[in-house]
């Protein structure tokens, strides 16, 4: 399957997209109510203590320039000698149905109405000497996690999936085997949450998170 290089927007970072999708930029569509994030004892930025993997997406495409946006975000992400391993693939056409089919029958029931599915990879070795990249993995996620807050900074959802058939996703890009496969990111603008399942509209909320102090040890 050939893959369009959209432009090198970092230094030895792709993004692979393919043609034909609109353009134009998303402006904020949702006022998340202050009730509605995590409390926090220290000041936080707001996008991280509203964000969550909402499941609720509007069936409407995001417009390429907005997705080139969030890739950008991730490339500012750290990683280790600076060697970017991630590489975020657009599934668009037959390609989203041939990824939409790698998931699990519960991802499917919502991520269908996704407004793009992003398989996000990591590039396994690094560039100069082709070592193994012992880190490329926990890299990769940084930059997700950029992308994520990039997304809801702009109003958009962006929920990530492991629950998918990593070979068969493999195949729909004919990713490299010097390629990790991630996880499928799901993208798009907030839909109506009553077309979940009951169940999953139970479960459309921000998850309680750890007290930080059990997480350290100064």
């Amino acid at each position: 399957m050939q893959i369009q290089y959209l432009s090198d927007i970092a230094k030895g970072f792709h993004m692979f997209l393919r043609r034909g999708a609109s353009c134009g930029i998303l402006e904020k569509t949702t006022n998340i109510p202050e009730d509605c994030m995590r409390d926090t004892k220290h000041d936080i930025m707001k996008e991280m203590r509203t964000r969550f993997a909402n499941r609720a997406l509007l069936d409407k495409e995001v417009p390429a320039d907005t997705l080139e946006a969030l890739v950008e975000a991730a490339t500012l992400a750290p990683s280790c000698f600076n060697e970017q391993p991630w590489r975020f693939l657009r599934a668009q056409g037959a390609d989203f149905e041939a990824l939409l089919g790698c998931l699990t029958e519960k991802n499917q029931s919502w991520a269908k109405r996704a407004g793009t599915l992003v398989l996000l990879i990591s590039k396994k070795t690094f560039t100069q000497g082709g070592k193994p990249n012992p880190w490329h993995l926990s890299d990769a996620g940084c930059a997700a996690g950029f992308l994520f807050l990039e997304a809801e900074r702009r109003g958009l959802y962006a929920h990530p999936m492991g629950g998918f058939v990593r070979d068969k996703a493999r195949a729909v890009f004919d990713v490299p085997e010097d390629y990790a496969v991630v996880e499928v990111i799901a993208i798009g603008e907030p839909g109506d949450k009553a077309l979940l399942s009951p169940a999953l509209q139970q479960d459309e909320r921000p998850k309680p998170r750890m007290p930080y102090h059990q997480l350290m040890d100064f």
